[in-house]
């Protein structure tokens, strides 16, 4: 019984790590998005069947999802891996047009899709620093080269 509990300890644990993580991430992708005028369909933390939601004042969905591994943001727009425009996109007026993803130059979408690994960098960054900064930064004894050579030679 005591590793059961142990391996739901850990899976429990990583669960709780991953979340904050894939959150920050995806927002990372939401608030470049946003910055440049792209409407967001929905954010997501999970994925599957929705457990529980709510609707913002953009008309954004926010939502946790039941397998909580991963999460999305879907831009209005957003129109599969190959980015082909269906008809639905093409008919919609131009001011429509620029307020999706496919409608924004390349460079906005490139920054829009690079703000999720850039705010992982970041977290990761100031997970170091709080580290640093509560503890101190390592550091390792320096080792002399007399004990370099009696290492070497009591190895041997």
């Amino acid at each position: 019984m005591h590793h059961v509990l142990t391996i739901l300890a850990m899976v429990g644990g990583f669960f709780a790590l991953i979340a904050p993580l894939v959150f920050l991430h995806e927002l990372g992708h939401y608030v470049v998005g946003r910055l440049f005028g792209v409407k967001v369909d929905a954010f997501s933390i999970g994925m599957g069947r929705e457990l529980f939601g709510w609707n913002d004042r953009h008309g954004t969905r926010w939502k946790v999802s039941v397998l909580p591994i991963g999460g999305f943001v879907k831009f209005a727009g957003d129109m599969g891996a190959a980015g082909e425009p269906d008809p639905a996109w093409l008919s919609l007026p131009p001011d429509e047009q620029a307020k999706t993803m496919q409608g924004r130059p390349v460079w906005q979408r490139f920054l829009i899709v690079a703000a999720g690994p850039f705010t992982n960098l970041l977290v990761a960054v100031a997970i170091y620093a709080g580290f640093f900064a509560a503890y101190g930064v390592p550091h390792t004894a320096p080792v002399s080269t007399a004990d370099r050579s009696a290492r070497s030679t009591s190895s041997n």
